[in-house]
């Protein structure tokens, strides 16, 4: 009898743990009577202003192309690098970055940037994030070239063939 009540009871208990894991298991379900179109610009503007530094398409394309030719061989970090040596120079001058990649001197080669490149761009330019925290704009590779003006600098750190360095005196 004591097995048959045990047994009765389990059976009870294991069915209201089923109904309570259907239970959540629904999606939860709103009716809304109608769009809120505030609701609607308070999105947008929310994912609008998660972008760090907004570029245009030519700008993109332009900051992707030198970044591709300057590091595209370079591990995904050190492509990051680049991208946010342009950044912190844009934020720093208060320039665009056309500008800026005309004044920096960088390569005048544009080849069409990887996949990895276009998501570095995105990481730094949209997303905000960096490879260093410290505000790296200029770099050189020791292997292609000797360059006493960078060595001036302040040294930040070395990435894949780059050496990065932070306006001396920061």
């Amino acid at each position: 009898m004591i097995k048959n009540m045990l047994i009765i009871c389990l059976v009870v208990i294991m069915f209201f743990v089923m109904m309570l894991k259907i239970a959540n298991a629904i999606p939860k379900t709103y009716h809304v009577k109608s769009p809120s179109t505030l609701l609607e610009t308070e999105v947008a503007t929310e994912l609008t202003a998660k972008i760090r530094y907004p570029l245009t398409a030519a700008e993109r394309d332009e900051i992707e192309r030198v970044v591709m030719a300057e590091a595209g061989a370079e591990p995904y970090i050190g492509q990051m690098a680049v991208a946010q040596c342009i950044l912190n120079a844009c934020e720093q001058e208060d320039k665009r970055p056309l500008e800026i990649v005309r004044s920096f001197g960088y390569t005048a080669a544009r080849p069409e940037p990887s996949d990895e490149v276009k998501k570095a761009v995105a990481k730094v330019f949209d997303d905000g994030e960096t490879a260093t925290d410290r505000e790296i704009l200029y770099f050189y590779a020791p292997a292609l070239c000797q360059s006493p003006w960078h060595e001036s600098q302040t040294y930040v750190c070395t990435i894949g063939g780059h050496r990065f360095f932070e306006e001396a005196g920061k």
